[in-house]
């Protein structure tokens, strides 16, 4: 049952799944909301839609100007004392009161400025400036349903106003009603059929509904009317990344250079396709480009750092991340990095060296004691490893991952009573933790205690019925058993749902249908965990089992022969050899 254990102590440092993870902006599919591609909600800017007419008042204009001056001059207080004069002389000028409401706005004063849109409305119901601001005021404060209702009326007022469709539909895109946005935005292209920031904001209502290719469509109809709109082409490469059309993100991302040879943003997503495609030395050239413009960035070298080690270029590696800790001394993510190159290189007192210098409060504080366990037990030091990580239990006791470290030590020197009772200490520390609670019914399975695996695996699912592992464990340990096969399908076939191409969970799926009688599947399911995780003796004699049951004999004693140089446990190996031993008699 080995093989259903989370590998918490053991693991090899996967680079690579470290880089994917490095900046969310870079490697994410995340777009913009729409709100982000229309102006701010507040518009400080005037005479876009204010009409300034002479006050009737001439003292109320000469204040109107003085209070213009101040603003210049960047004495708001000023300003609004003034324009109060302006208003106490002509106190029914709408445009006086959208101006100071500005001013309150400048201030950070939204309640007065409501009150002055309020009583510009007052005056004149028509007056769109302040349908406008106040809309915008209400989307600031989060009061969406009184900011669509501004925007909804200046709409009213001037059907033909761009901002007013731009400002309702992103409100009705954050609040979730897509139709009604969609709708907004249709009307306003019947009004400008030729509008690119129309067809991209409908792209992008289109994207936040995961319509993607709705979403692609409307942002190429957009780059049609304007093709040199770098945040189009941006997300339109987004999108053909979701799709996973990486060819074509690929050259969205080209054409951007092409535009804006320094867009980092694309440089980057170009950079992190590479990564994912293996193409490493596709990927330095992009960050190699995006240091020329800013060398101080050494998140740039911190990716390049990964990328070398992936390679196997540690010397590289850890010049890279040296650099960054020369500028950023306190960097705990490169200084973990640093201390897994050193481990790769094998210079083991090195990376001990930098494991330690992490710091308990540090979010990486457990990785970098799992790094000094990984050392230490590479050094044949497994006492001092013990003692390392009961000291960092010490120092931060509700930390559950560091109790998996040390049962994990235990685990592998066989004394699973030490094990077991570090992970029920850890629970104390941390109840309800589901990876505690799932490692003790691993434990107690090992133990041969099958029903606490069973209560243990059940709370597991109870806490979190989306636990692909437990689902997987506890189906396979039915099936293995040859119980409640029906729930062990049923449970497997979820855990599929959740980590497809997983090959164990794969395997055990081929072995329920193994066990249900229906060969013919459970080879089908075999053959394909074992393209998955071809070194796994366990898997690889399934499959053995399953052509062997397909009458497949020959095939099956090549498997069963292939899983016994996979170096499996010492029960498996006699099994094997009795199983090779049987097959090969019954051939003579």
């Amino acid at each position: 049952m080995d093989r259903l254990m989370k590998l918490k102590l053991g693991q090899t440092l996967i680079v690579i799944l470290s880089l994917l993870a490095f900046g969310n902006c870079s490697g994410g599919h995340e777009f913009r909301k729409t709100s982000d591609i229309n102006p701010p909600p507040v518009s400080l800017e005037k005479g876009k839609v204010k009409k300034k007419t002479l006050s009737s008042s001439p003292l109320a204009y000469y204040h109107f100007l003085l209070s213009q001056m101040k603003l210049k001059e960047g004495k708001i207080e000023e300003s609004i004392e003034h324009l109060k004069k302006a208003i106490s002389e002509d106190e029914k000028d709408p445009f006086l009161h959208v101006e100071l409401a500005t001013l309150y706005i400048h201030k950070g004063l939204l309640n007065e400025a409501i009150e002055e849109c309020k009583t510009a409305l007052l005056y004149d119901p028509d007056f769109l400036s302040a349908h406008l601001l106040l809309g915008g005021i209400y989307s600031t404060l989060k009061k969406n349903e009184l900011a669509i209702e501004s925007y909804r009326k200046a709409i009213a007022v001037d059907p033909k106003n761009r901002e007013s469709y731009f400002y309702l539909s992103s409100l009705y895109a954050e609040t979730r009603q897509y139709e009604k946005a969609i709708d907004l935005i249709q009307q306003f292209l019947k009004i400008e059929p030729n509008s690119a920031i129309g067809f991209y904001s409908l792209g992008r209502i289109y994207a936040e509904m995961k319509s993607y290719e709705k979403a692609k469509e409307s942002f190429l109809k957009a780059l049609s009317i304007e093709p040199f709109m770098v945040s189009v082409w941006m997300d339109l490469g987004i999108t053909h990344e979701i799709l996973n059309e990486t060819e074509k993100a690929i050259e969205v991302y080209q054409k951007i250079l092409t535009i804006d040879p320094d867009n980092r943003m694309a440089r980057s997503r170009l950079g992190q396709i590479y990564i994912k495609k293996k193409q490493y030395n596709e990927a330095l050239d992009q960050f190699r480009e995006m240091q020329k413009y800013d060398s101080r960035d050494f998140n740039i070298r911190m990716k390049m750092g990964l990328i070398y080690m992936e390679q196997g270029k540690i010397d590289q590696a850890i010049l890279e991340f040296n650099f960054v800790l020369a500028a950023h001394p306190n960097d705990d993510r490169a200084r973990y990095f640093l201390g897994a190159a050193y481990l790769e290189k094998g210079a083991l007192d090195q990376a001990l060296t930098e494991f330690k210098k992490i710091s308990p409060e540090s979010p990486l504080y457990a990785d970098s004691v799992r790094g000094m366990v990984l050392v230490l037990t590479k050094q044949k030091k497994t006492e001092e490893a013990v003692r390392t990580v009961e000291e960092s239990i010490r120092l931060k006791p509700n930390n559950p991952e560091l109790y998996l470290i040390l049962s994990s030590l235990f685990d592998k020197e066989n004394q699973l009573q030490k094990a077991l009772e570090v992970l029920k200490k850890g629970l104390e520390q941390n109840r309800e933790n589901v990876d505690l609670l799932y490692q003790i019914g691993a434990i107690y399975d090992k133990l041969g205690d099958f029903d606490k695996m069973v209560i243990h695996m059940k709370e597991v699912l109870r806490l979190n019925p989306d636990s692909a592992d437990a689902l997987n464990y506890l189906g396979y340990s039915y099936a293995d058993r040859g119980i409640h096969l029906q729930e062990a399908l049923e449970m497997i076939q979820k855990a599929m749902d959740l980590k497809p191409n997983m090959g164990y969970i794969t395997d055990s799926l081929g072995w329920v249908y193994f066990k249900l009688g229906d060969y013919e599947k459970a080879v089908t399911y075999l053959e394909k965990a074992n393209q998955l995780s071809p070194n796994d003796p366990i898997i690889t004699e399934h499959l053995a089992e399953g052509y062997l049951k397909l009458n497949q004999t020959q095939k099956a004693l090549e498997f069963f022969e292939r899983a016994l140089k996979l170096e499996p446990k010492p029960d498996q190996k006699d099994r094997l050899q009795k199983r090779i031993q049987e097959l090969k008699e019954e051939k003579k």
